[in-house]
């Protein structure tokens, strides 16, 4: 009996040694131990910061230039600008005009005189239109005409050169009456001219005037140089 305890015995402590060694951990070779490798320092400006350039070498002492007493080129003086015919495209301009403003100098003033240029193309419509206004007789003779008659407008010629304009009527009228002295449906030379250089000037979007100034009638008074002195009747 003693001898079956014994035996019993030690086929499980055979049995509990060799589930002790399948649970027990296999022995695996020691590793060496490295340590890991040290990563390079970065601040947090690295991603915007720019690659270092190389160092510059020293500049030389022998090389250099010496300073002169002459100015820099951008900045001229005045002698220089008023040598240079571009000076005025190459300075900055730092004034800005409001669309809807305008400054008191800027507005067009009245003339009081007609100019030589202007009073030469009218006078050149004045000799295209003036002498009598008359339809031709069946005898095929017209009527006599005296000097002033023949150096005069008919106020139907004027209204056809005026009319194209395109001016209203009322206007037309107006500057009829400011020029038209005689009273007799026709204009003379001065007055045709008058009449036309404020046809021009209303469509320029000047005012007519109350009254034709006296300058404006001597303007036009000149005859080769030589004014002649006197006011319209």
């Amino acid at each position: 009996l003693s001898a079956l305890r014994t035996g019993d015995s030690l086929a499980n402590a055979i049995v509990a040694s060799s589930l002790a060694s399948s649970r027990a951990p296999s022995p695996q070779p020691a590793k060496h131990l490295h340590p890991p490798p040290l990563l390079p320092r970065r601040s947090h400006h690295s991603l915007f910061s720019r690659t270092p350039s190389p160092p510059k070498p020293p500049p030389e002492r022998g090389m250099h230039m010496r300073q002169t007493l002459r100015k820099a080129k951008s900045s001229l003086s005045d002698d220089e600008s008023d040598d240079d015919p571009y000076a005025k495209h190459k300075r900055k301009r730092h004034i800005h005009k409001h669309a809807n403003k305008y400054a008191e100098g800027d507005r067009k003033r009245w003339r009081n005189v007609v100019s030589p240029r202007e009073r030469a193309r009218y006078e050149g419509v004045w000799a295209a239109n003036r002498g009598p206004l008359v339809p031709v007789s069946s005898a095929g003779g017209t009527p006599p005409a005296d000097e002033a008659e023949a150096d005069s407008v008919h106020a139907l010629a004027v209204k056809h050169i005026w009319t194209r304009s395109r001016l209203p009527e009322h206007i037309l009228e107006e500057i009829w009456g400011l020029v038209d002295g005689g009273k007799v449906g026709r204009l003379t030379r001065e007055e045709f001219v008058v009449g036309l250089w404020l046809v021009d000037q209303r469509l320029k979007g000047r005012k007519l005037p109350v009254r034709v100034g006296e300058s404006v009638w001597e303007s036009v008074r000149t005859v080769r140089g030589i004014r002649l002195r006197g006011k319209m009747k």
